[in-house]
């Protein structure tokens, strides 16, 4: 039974804090996106931008909209409810009290419709146990894919169920405090004619004001002479009880390029009550100018023959809510910009990876046409070469003298140059060729490369053992070469008067356990590590590196046959496999070739 390390050691998954680590340690491998190694490009990129913000990100990835989401977001769902068990799963499952809202709109949106915006909206959550609601500023916007279209929905998010909570009990309070300053500015008004009754209005009014929970001011005459002002209208303006009488203008000249020292004036002209939200108001606090944001209103107040007399002011402070709206919206700004620029570099690696594949066109066909030429204009010399040398051989033996020897060198040659051309063609068509791949049995593999060896083998009296070996999916021509020229190359070179032994053991390894020096042509989860080891005459690992290049020989032709690519075509063969080959030696203690092919 195997068992793999489900954690995952990715560049791009790294960081992140508690879900960082969560997405780290999740058993992808039973997730409709498979394990992080197969995730599209544009995926890991978003993954690993929205674990590095600290802004509240949720990624819905995919047809089956699996759900990722980061530390900033995690305190929304608190405890005992979604998390971790969101984490991996589909939106409707995830989502599931809320998904008759939200889900239609992120269907809409995978389905190449526009991103969505809702401020603070009302939506069911489970969370700490309990089924209750929450509210949140939000939008949906579509992802792009490597494929160019959408592929997943990005949430950015506020929740603001506490800023909501705190604004409807503060439009509570101020509905009422604006009633009770109504019911006394119409009792104020009423009492105006009288003198006496004006002032114990003007005292309880003054009263009122100054104890009002929110900013509130009085401003008199068309001058706007600040008659009451409370203290947290004071602290809002940066002053103090010194401004009291002073005419608006004065007081905060930094009005003077807003448009509020007008707004009052039409006010005082029309008589007509003015409202505003959200509105972006200049302040000259403790000595430094900054912009705040206040729900405004000004109310006329009329004497007994119903003339404008004066202005009532009442501020609310929303800074922080707007404030956080805009950055959330700057942030949406931002990551539609990442969206687009994502698209682009998905773009032109497309487009790298087309000339590539049009370059990699262009020398398979050189190669191809290398190996036409091999395979008949170079060989059809030689054959003659070789034909007429036997002629000579067979006729003229006698009369040749010493000519004899010079001939049985000119047949050697060329016998050698014919194998080298054969090699030189066998390397050459494991680089050109398609991909044939089925599930090989390597048993069956090596069982036939040993039938073909057989008259070796009993030369040599040499021992063959072979491990049970797995079945794997690969092309099963080019894994005949394999072992043909590594067990070959294990018989070959043998010591003189010593019974060659060749051993073939298997072991299954997880990625991580490689070693660091292994190149992987395509990394995967799990390796079989064949070794292939003999007690030959084995060779000096500091030329590990050139054993493995085309026509690169450690031993003189007197000494051992062989053009020197046999390795190299190894090499080529288990790259074409995803794999590594590597080898391990000392001279004179035979050689163990460690082949690394994927499970």
């Amino acid at each position: 039974m195997r068992t793999f390390n489900t954690n995952y050691n990715y560049p791009f998954l790294s960081g992140g804090g508690e879900l960082g680590e969560l997405i780290r340690t999740y058993d992808w491998s039973t997730s409709p996106l498979g394990t992080p190694d197969q995730w599209p490009t544009s995926l890991r990129t978003l993954v690993n931008m929205m674990l590095t913000s600290r802004f509240p990100m949720l990624i819905f990835w995919g047809p089956e909209l699996i759900t990722f989401y980061n530390d900033a977001f995690r305190p929304s769902l608190g405890d005992n409810g979604k998390h971790p068990s969101s984490l991996g799963q589909r939106g409707e499952q995830s989502w599931a009290e809320s998904w008759p809202v939200i889900g239609p709109m992120i269907y809409t949106i995978m389905a190449g419709g526009d991103a969505v915006w809702f401020e603070d909206q009302k939506l069911p959550l489970y969370r700490d146990g309990q089924m209750g609601y929450a509210y949140w500023t939000y939008s949906f916007s579509p992802l792009i894919g490597d494929t160019d279209s959408v592929n997943g929905v990005l949430v950015t998010c506020s929740e603001t169920t506490k800023a909501v909570e705190s604004l409807q009990q503060l439009n509570e309070t101020n509905a009422e405090l604006k009633q009770s300053l109504e019911q006394n500015i119409a009792l104020r008004e009423e009492q105006h004619a009288s003198q006496q009754q004006t002032k114990e209005s003007e005292a309880k009014f003054r009263t009122l004001v100054e104890q009002a929970p929110i900013a509130a001011c009085l401003f008199i005459g068309r001058e706007l002479r600040i008659e009451i002002a409370n203290q947290i209208m004071l602290r809002f303006w940066g002053k103090d009880a010194s401004i009291l009488g002073l005419p608006l203008e004065k007081a905060l000249p930094e009005l003077k390029s807003q448009p509020f020292l007008k707004i009052l004036d039409d006010v005082f002209t029309s008589g007509t009550t003015y409202e505003a939200c959200d509105t972006r108001v200049e302040l000259m606090v403790d000595n430094h100018l900054g912009a705040y944001y206040f729900d405004l209103t000004y109310k006329p107040l009329y004497d007994a023959d119903g003339n404008v007399y004066a202005i009532m002011a009442m501020a609310i402070d929303v800074t922080k809510p707007v404030q956080s709206r805009i950055t959330l919206e700057e942030n949406e700004a931002r990551l539609q910009e990442l969206s687009m620029d994502l698209e682009r570099q998905v773009q032109e690696r497309t487009q790298q990876l087309e000339n590539s594949v049009q370059e990699l066109k262009r020398s398979n066909e050189n190669l191809q046409q290398f190996a036409y030429i091999a395979s008949h204009d170079l060989q059809e010399p030689l054959r003659k070469v070789q034909q007429f040398g036997d002629l000579l051989k067979n006729q003229y033996i006698d009369t040749l003298g010493d000519g004899a020897i010079y001939l049985e060198r000119m047949q050697s040659a060329a016998s050698r140059m014919s194998t080298l051309i054969r090699d030189l063609l066998s390397y050459s068509r494991i680089s050109t060729r398609q991909d044939h791949t089925t599930l090989v049995s390597l048993q069956q593999v090596v069982t036939m490369v040993l039938v073909d060896l057989e008259l070796r083998i009993q030369e040599t009296g040499a021992l063959v053992e072979v491990e049970g070996l797995p079945e794997i999916y690969g092309d099963q021509a080019q894994l005949e070469q394999l072992f043909m020229n590594l067990i070959n190359n294990a018989l070959k070179f043998h010591k003189p008067k010593t019974r060659p032994v060749v051993t073939i053991r298997v072991q299954t390894l997880p990625s991580v356990k490689l070693p660091a020096s292994i190149k992987l042509a395509r990394p995967t989860l799990a390796y079989h590590r064949i070794d292939i080891a003999d007690n030959g005459i084995g060779f000096d690992e500091k030329y590990l590196n050139r054993i493995f290049q085309v026509f690169q020989r450690l031993h003189g032709k007197s000494e051992f046959a062989g053009t020197g690519i046999g390795l190299a075509i190894c090499e080529k063969v288990v790259f074409n496999h995803g794999g590594a080959i590597t080898a391990r030696s000392k001279s004179g203690q035979g050689a163990t070739f460690s082949v690394y092919l994927p499970v």
